[in-house]
């Protein structure tokens, strides 16, 4: 009966804490390289996940993994162990949005629009889309800022502005609107919005149908980071990230006969074959 008890609690942390992440169960089990299936046991405390996979979930639902687990800080008298906690989340949490890859800030104006279903459900319909031009769009953090405009957003990665515009009127069509503009952002900006994470999510979704192109080449011998930043310089200079299996084909040949070859090179070699 108790491990029932504390299944049911870390499972109820997990369900909250996605959801407060505008995470389906598919998109955190897919980060995870789990099934939506097993994902749901531990939501629902019939299961635990592997204990080696606590780190991932807690970085991927930003918490720690003593808030998963039920555990509390202690500190040496009264509420310090409490003070310090916080402190961490706090500094955690501004470090976090520092690198946050895709994120939409929002004017107070804005923020019914996301108290309902209608956000993730359209979020997900717009990531199946970019899937299908070959772009991995990251779990998008949705921030409101009172410090902007009420009818004012923003499209942020790592801090940088893609786009902000500061609408007359929200309405029923704002939403759509502004997932048009960032799917826009997206397809312009995909060489800033890429990092190994999502090259690593790329390529173990690419290993499905091209096993013989990814098994010991990537990250044997082609390493997320420097996959990532050649990917980059293709795509600035007008290559779609759709030909990423070419991509890493012509950089296995460069590196067979140049194994210091240089990330220049590489980029400067996909884009005279692809371009």
């Amino acid at each position: 009966m108790e491990q029932t008890r504390e299944a049911n609690y870390f499972g109820e942390k997990i369900s909250a804490c996605r959801q407060n992440r505008n995470m389906t169960q598919e998109e955190l089990a897919g980060r995870l390289g789990v099934t939506p299936q097993a994902l749901s046991k531990w939501e629902r405390g019939l299961s635990f996940p592997d204990i080696t996979m606590l780190a991932d979930i807690a970085r991927l639902l930003e918490v720690s993994t003593d808030y998963l687990l039920g555990f509390k800080l202690k500190g040496d008298a009264g509420n310090a162990g409490g003070q310090t906690e916080q402190i961490q989340t706090e500094i955690g949490n501004n470090l976090r949005k520092a690198l946050t890859p895709l994120e939409i800030v929002i004017g107070e104006k804005y923020i019914p629009l996301f108290q309902g279903d209608s956000f993730v459900s359209k979020i997900v319909e717009l990531r199946i889309k970019l899937a299908q031009e070959g772009i991995l769009m990251p779990v998008v953090r949705i921030r409101d800022e009172l410090k902007l405009e009420g009818c004012e957003f923003r499209i942020l990665c790592y801090q940088e502005v893609l786009y902000a515009e500061k609408l007359g009127k929200i309405d029923g069509d704002s939403l759509d609107y502004m997932l048009q503009k960032l799917a826009e952002a997206v397809r312009r900006d995909y060489g800033k919005i890429m990092n190994p994470d999502l090259m690593k999510l790329l390529t173990d979704y690419l290993k499905v149908d091209y096993p013989a192109l990814i098994d010991g080449i990537v990250p044997e011998k082609i390493h997320y980071t420097l996959l990532s930043e050649v990917v980059k310089k293709v795509i600035s200079r007008g290559i779609s990230i759709v030909f990423l299996p070419k991509m890493i084909e012509i950089m296995c040949t460069v590196l067979w006969d140049n194994p210091h070859a240089s990330t220049e090179a590489m980029a400067e070699q996909i884009v005279k074959e692809l371009g």
